[in-house]
């Protein structure tokens, strides 16, 4: 699962969060691994969250993942959709 952590310094003291992920197969972060949070120009509170799929039998095969971010509650929470534009932001 992902984790998630929030601070007021990049020094920390660091509260962690629960896992940011929510929808079908949250708890493995819908397959991939966290790589970057993209802010989406013109849209406060809007981000694209970006993850790698590897696929070990076959790494030529390796996918990304980029869902729509909305910062909800003090938390982070990408929701897994088969599709959508930066217009759904």
């Amino acid at each position: 699962a992902a984790r998630s952590a929030v601070a007021k310094n990049i020094a920390g003291p660091w509260m962690e969060l629960k896992n940011p992920c929510v929808g079908p197969k949250a708890g493995i972060t819908f397959g991939g691994q966290s790589t970057f949070i993209l802010p989406v120009q013109g849209k406060p509170g809007k981000f694209i969250f970006m993850a790698d799929i590897w696929r070990p039998k076959n790494a030529i095969d390796g996918r990304y993942l980029w869902l729509a971010l909305e910062w909800g509650g003090g938390q982070n929470i990408p929701e897994q959709s088969a599709e959508w534009t930066l217009d759904d932001l």
